[in-house]
């Protein structure tokens, strides 16, 4: 039997009913899955992001790690040229104690020491050259002494930067006696020593702390060359006499004499050897 047309309109409605059913819930699973995908995404853009600031933290981290090691050699090297300051400071220091003790000792033994002559000008050589500075300056006199020029020169600091003697200007030498001013300075540096040329070449403020061993390391060396001098001349007792003054004018007269003395000899030698 066929059906009848109420069969058949429920048939459509169930029909109908059950199909939005499916096109929902299809509907709805699509939207899940959309949404799943979508948060996945965004889950794995947020893991990239993390990596990649897991990533910049590490090189951070890295370069903070070579700025600290840096900084601990550039703090090493400052302690060792703390020391090493430290240590150069602690040998000037003991340098000074030891050119005090050598100007000491100098002086001590020039005092004990006369001159052969008979005539009043005869006695302490040490004791005369204090007595001619203390009559009158450097500048008073007509032809300075060696000591004058030394002091003079390290007073004013211009041996500090390690300048040759015969290569500084001073108003205390005139030009025309230039030569003479050259000898007696490169027989100076021929005969002072270690300690006294390295006070002599301290700064000016160091110098001012220590004028008194300035005054008998200038003095000390200019006996020396007097000494000097007379024992290359073949002099039986080279002690300076008391008429001898050691101007530099004197001392570069006699010091050039010995000086082309020693140039004649050294060509000779080459001569006989050859």
């Amino acid at each position: 039997m066929p059906p009848t047309k109420k069969a058949k309109a429920n048939d459509g409605s169930a029909l109908t009913s059950t199909t939005i059913d499916d096109l929902t819930a299809l509907t709805t699973a699509q939207l899940y899955s959309l949404s799943s995908r979508r948060h996945r995404d965004e889950s794995r853009e947020s893991v990239r992001r993390a990596q990649e600031e897991r990533d910049r933290a590490y090189v951070s981290l890295e370069q903070a790690q070579r700025w600290l090691e840096r900084a601990n050699e550039h703090l090493e090297r400052t302690e060792e040229g703390a020391r090493e300051s430290h240590r150069e400071y602690m040998d000037a220091k003991n340098l000074l104690v030891r050119v005090r003790q050598a100007s000491s000792a100098a002086v001590g033994m020039m005092g004990g020491r006369t001159a052969p002559d008979d005539s009043d000008d005869d006695g302490d050589i040490m004791g005369k050259m204090a007595g001619r500075a203390s009559t009158g300056s450097s500048k008073n006199r007509k032809v300075p002494y060696v000591q004058d020029i030394l002091i003079e020169l390290a007073k004013a600091g211009a041996l500090s930067g390690g300048t040759k003697l015969a290569a500084v200007d001073t108003e205390l030498v005139a030009r025309k006696d230039r030569s003479m001013f050259v000898n007696s300075m490169k027989l100076v540096e021929e005969l002072w020593t270690e300690e006294e040329e390295l006070f002599l070449r301290s700064t000016p403020e160091e110098i001012n702390e220590s004028l008194e061993e300035l005054k008998v390391i200038a003095e000390t060396i200019a006996v020396r060359c007097l000494t000097k001098l007379n024992e290359w001349e073949g002099r039986a007792d080279p002690t300076p006499t008391g008429h001898q003054k050691p101007s530099f004018v004197s001392i570069g007269t006699r010091a050039r004499r010995v000086f082309a003395s020693r140039k004649k000899g050294d060509a000779v030698e080459a001569e006989e050897e050859v």
